[in-house]
């Protein structure tokens, strides 16, 4: 099922295999994961195995990770979407977004995650939706705040790197 979202300025769809380069170019600055060091992808094969991992996620679920593109541009300006996680043991899903560092300061991860939020509350009719914040990005922390997201010290994890804050979304429903 191919899934386009439109906002004012943006377009979300599915990634496709052209869109491997781009992931690799985005997902490998280290300006652009600064706030997430340990997701930086070293080789561009990484970006292929992830490539289809999101895919998987798609055909498994009819939801998972848009590519982000402006509408006069073809290689994506980043991706931003959800794929299904288990959480203590529920099954939640995980808000991702990351746009290349150029990209950043305009407004466009507020109005991409906006969107993916509104679809898959509106596909999954209310699902619980968990991000994974790092405290000191404060961006990241203002755009989920923004649109609901509320923060949840208990569910705060551990990652390899360093802790994440967790902000909840939907939480007193069931996927």
């Amino acid at each position: 099922m191919e899934t386009t979202l439109q906002t004012e300025r943006l377009i979300l769809n599915r990634p496709r295999g052209e869109d491997v380069d781009a992931m690799f170019r985005i997902l490998s600055d280290r300006r652009t994961t600064r706030h997430n060091p340990g997701d930086t992808l070293g080789w561009r094969e990484e970006a292929e195995g992830l490539f289809a991992h999101w895919e998987d996620q798609w055909d498994r679920h009819g939801v998972g990770y848009f590519a982000v593109r402006l509408p006069e541009r073809t290689d994506p300006i980043g991706f931003a979407g959800v794929k299904h996680v288990l959480l203590d043991d529920r099954p939640v899903l995980d808000l991702y977004y990351r746009l290349e560092y150029r990209s950043w300061g305009k407004g466009y991860g507020t109005e991409a995650v906006r969107a993916v939020v509104v679809h898959v509350n509106e596909l999954l009719e209310l699902p619980p939706i968990m991000a994974r914040v790092k405290p000191r990005n404060v961006a990241s922390a203002k755009i989920v705040a923004g649109l609901g997201f509320i923060r949840a010290p208990g569910l705060d994890l551990s990652a390899d790197d360093e802790h994440e804050d967790v902000y909840v979304l939907n939480w007193d429903r069931q996927l």
